[in-house]
């Protein structure tokens, strides 16, 4: 590994690396203050000595500009800046000119879509990340669609009576959550905090959501509005909560270790999802994979954890008993992630490598599974962002997906010789 978030600095990821002469990168760093938040560079020799170049909420690309000089290119809100910028010194010079507006981002991952050739050639796309809430049957076949397109991305959830959805949608700076009321398409806004708000979790009666903010710890919402966000842990780890058993007695959540292997924790608390008095959070499932995506099985005392795992080399779907892990089944044969239970605990859905919605029946005993050859249901009709577009209904009829509108623009702009524009 060739540099490691510091935690203590409140780092939570470093990408987007890109290779400078002279041995240096760049790279960008995501923190828990948007102060800190921005472009770094270091050396191979050197990786864990940061230098700060400047501050942002997406990561910066190296453009040599072919006249000479190199620059940084980055976005200040939607619009692509370059500046002049000594790969030797590691320092900027002179002022920042505009190049291109307006540029898309992805925020919640610091990716701007961007990228320069050596040649001078400037690819960028000003399509952003609009998505629809849309109902598939089991055959893809379009249901219907809720509420009006906009910028949403992270994780959501449908509630257990399936009648709302908690979305996380985008913010300059960040993300807020939001009930959707499904029946009407009317959203309403559940966070009101300055930070990225993200992972929401519904408690069995609804009428609690756990969450995580940008610090990263598990947060609770009363979804009436008569309380405020609380904070439910304490932890200098990234966590994010996955599901809450049908009991209202466990939260499972994934946490990232200072290695940054993702594992699976058990939290009990009250039905408000308070910390239960006298208990503390324990390991699920620790190994030197990544395990996560972790979902009970819908018993009101849950016997099964599916989730995903990528001890093979790539994300595959598994099952392992609960409360303590033994007796582990691949579900998935090809690839595999995002799994759902359906409500009767006899099949499981999960997303396949090449974005297929994917059933899988289970035969299940006391102590063994058994799953039937994977049957791909449709090709789901979304971007892939890094996380899981789509919940089921308790039934699995139905599925809601954060689907790409047909009308969303795909266009690419190419600009020849762009450092041709700063002499302007």
């Amino acid at each position: 590994m060739l540099t490691t978030s510091n935690v203590s600095r409140g780092e939570r990821g470093h990408r987007f690396p890109q290779i400078l002469p002279g041995g240096r990168f760049i790279y960008w760093v995501w923190t828990n203050k948007l102060e800190d938040t921005g472009v770094y560079a270091s050396s191979f020799s050197k990786p864990s000595e940061q230098t700060h170049l400047l501050t942002a909420e997406t990561a910066a690309v190296f453009a040599p500009g072919g006249d000479g000089k190199d620059y940084l290119l980055w976005l200040r809100g939607g619009t692509l800046m370059a500046q002049e910028f000594s790969a030797t010194t590691l320092r900027l010079s002179g002022d920042p000119h505009p190049v291109a507006d307006p540029v898309s981002s992805i925020g919640t991952i610091g990716a701007m879509v961007a990228s320069a050739s050596a040649g001078g050639e400037l690819l960028y796309s000003a399509s952003g990340t609009v998505s629809q809430f849309t109902w598939l049957d089991r055959t893809g076949r379009l249901l219907g669609v809720v509420g009006e397109p906009g910028g949403f991305t992270y994780p959501f959830r449908l509630s257990v009576d399936g009648r709302r959805a908690a979305v996380s949608r985008d913010r300059p700076g960040g993300n807020d959550l939001w009930l959707l009321d499904l029946e009407r398409g009317f959203p309403s806004r559940f966070t009101f905090t300055s930070s990225t708000n993200i992972y929401p979790t519904w408690s069995p009666d609804g009428r609690t959501i756990m969450f995580s903010p940008i610090s990263a710890n598990l947060f609770r919402k009363d979804t009436g509005g008569s309380t405020e966000e609380q904070q439910v842990t304490q932890s200098p780890r990234q966590q994010y909560s996955t599901d809450w058993s049908r009991d209202g007695r466990l939260v499972l959540y994934q946490e990232t270790a200072p290695d940054g292997q993702r594992d699976l924790w058990v939290l009990p608390v009250t039905r408000e999802g308070k910390p239960e008095p006298g208990s503390k959070p324990r390991a699920y499932l620790q190994s030197r994979f990544n395990e996560f995506w972790g979902r009970f099985s819908p018993e009101p005392s849950p016997r099964w954890v599916a989730y995903q795992s990528d001890e093979t080399g790539r994300n595959e779907v598994f099952i392992q008993s609960f409360p303590e892990p033994h007796g582990k089944f691949q579900i998935s044969t090809g690839g595999g992630q995002y799994p759902q239970w359906a409500s009767n605990g006899r099949e499981l859905f999960y997303v396949a490598l090449d974005n297929k919605l994917v059933a899988v029946s289970l035969e299940i005993s006391v102590d063994s599974v058994r799953p039937s050859p994977p049957r791909p249901l449709f090709t789901m009709p979304i971007s892939e962002n890094g996380w899981s577009p789509y919940d089921t209904t308790p039934d699995g009829q139905k599925f809601l997906v954060r689907a790409v509108p047909p009308q969303a623009s795909q266009a690419l702009t190419v600009i020849v010789n762009w450092p041709a524009l700063l002499k302007r």
